[in-house]
């Protein structure tokens, strides 16, 4: 069900010592995961728990934005919004949540805009130096500066086992998660902050310029090629390939490329990454199967987890495909 923007701007108006200054509270995104809302009238943006069942529970909001607070102390190479106030108590607009700076920018993951077709060498390229400018600069964080939480490669590979058994997944896809928690990739070093979710499609620009790394509620310390093998597994989706997502640039970097600009920027070596970027790609297809099962059990009724069920065997394919040559 969706959340009454009245109420949320009412009780923010009650809450921010600005709060004067609301005129409403715009939806820009809600649903399974975390919502989010422009408020209009100081142009900040709400962050909140899925106002259903979440996809992929716990939505710790305190959490994140001592995450995000971290990072933007910390790794200057990441662009972030300010962080603003934090609220856990429910009282105020029905449930915990955080503000922070709105800044400008789109996203693109499905289609590929104009302004990066208009040069499709220099403009890819540059997409791909400042996102991976963004992704080496969190993994040279300091550690001890990242909020503490975390799994090891083969925790990380259980726990989305776990994830895919819940949601009575395909002997396939149950099969190669198995075998990652049984003999998980090497590790690169020692464990550093990680995304958890760096795709292309959680970057937003603005004229031609990283603006902002967005969707930080898996991130956690851990090995960092798991992120590297989570934006590798883009690369060659054959029959599950998202058209025209930006890859099918001329400008855009090989799966190489990536590997080579990783180890230069970090210092380590991509050991294993066939292995990494299998698992990147197990972890999506345990999140579609679960999508897809939510669905089909009637426990949620939002038509986008119906498509879910559509894509999976193509993914599937591609996954054990991989996983044969990887082994």
């Amino acid at each position: 069900m969706a959340r009454d923007t009245d109420r949320l701007a009412e009780g923010l108006r009650a809450f921010l010592p600005r709060g004067a200054g609301i005129t409403g509270v715009k939806t820009l995104s809600a649903g399974h995961s975390n919502e989010t809302y422009l408020v209009e009238g100081l142009n900040e943006i709400l962050r909140m728990p899925p106002s259903e069942e979440g996809l992929l529970p716990p939505y710790d909001m305190a959490r994140q934005h001592s995450v995000l607070s971290a990072v933007k102390a910390h790794a200057p190479s990441v662009p972030l919004p300010a962080m603003l106030e934090l609220s856990t108590d429910a009282s105020v607009i029905g449930d915990d949540f955080f503000l922070m700076e709105c800044v400008p920018g789109e996203a693109f993951e499905y289609v590929t805009p104009d302004w990066v077709k208009a040069d499709p060498v220099a403009v890819p390229d540059s997409i791909c130096r400042q996102w991976f400018d963004a992704v080496i600069g969190l993994h040279n964080m300091p550690v001890g500066e990242m909020p503490p939480g975390g799994r090891t490669v083969q925790q990380e590979a259980q726990h989305w086992l776990d994830v895919a058994r819940s949601a009575e997944a395909t002997p396939d896809l149950i099969g190669v998660l198995e075998d990652l928690t049984a003999r998980p990739p090497r590790i690169s070093g020692a464990p550093t902050p990680v995304h958890g979710d760096p795709k292309h499609g959680n970057c937003l620009w603005h004229e031609g310029r990283l603006t902002a790394l967005l969707d930080w509620e898996m991130a956690q310390i851990s090995e960092p090629l798991l992120d590297l093998g989570y934006i590798l597994m883009f690369h060659d989706q054959g029959e599950a390939s998202l058209a025209d997502a930006g890859f099918e640039q001329p400008g855009w970097w090989s799966a190489e490329r990536m590997i080579a600009e990783w180890e230069k920027g970090t210092g380590r070596t991509a050991v294993d990454v066939a292995r990494y970027t299998v698992l990147g790609q197990a972890k999506v297809a345990a999140i579609i199967a679960l999508g897809a099962y939510l669905f089909t059990s009637g426990k949620v009724a939002d038509v986008r987890f119906k498509a879910f069920g559509a894509v999976l065997p193509a993914y599937t394919k591609l996954l054990v495909s991989r996983a044969m040559a990887a082994a």
